[in-house]
């Protein structure tokens, strides 16, 4: 099950995986990081929020217009490992 990224934590996100469609266009409180977990690695109740994980896919894209961008598993484990 998807996950949405708390707003606070998306600039740490954009620069840890080098996600840079969105710089100068799009400010980043108008993204939305929706993230999938590698099974059973999601956040409890009451931990940190981090900006970088066990991801297994994620889809960020701006409230604001049609840009959107996909990161695969690849991408994410590079950054994970």
């Amino acid at each position: 099950m998807a996950r949405l990224l708390p707003t606070e934590v998306i600039p740490a996100f954009l620069e840890a995986y080098g996600v840079t469609e969105f710089e100068d266009v799009c400010p980043a409180e108008e993204l939305t990081v929706k993230i999938w977990d590698k099974y059973g690695t999601a956040p409890k109740d009451g931990d940190e929020i981090k900006p970088t994980g066990p991801f297994v896919a994620v889809i960020v894209f701006c409230d604001g217009c049609d840009r959107s961008v996909q990161l695969h598993r690849e991408q994410l484990a590079a950054v994970h490992a």
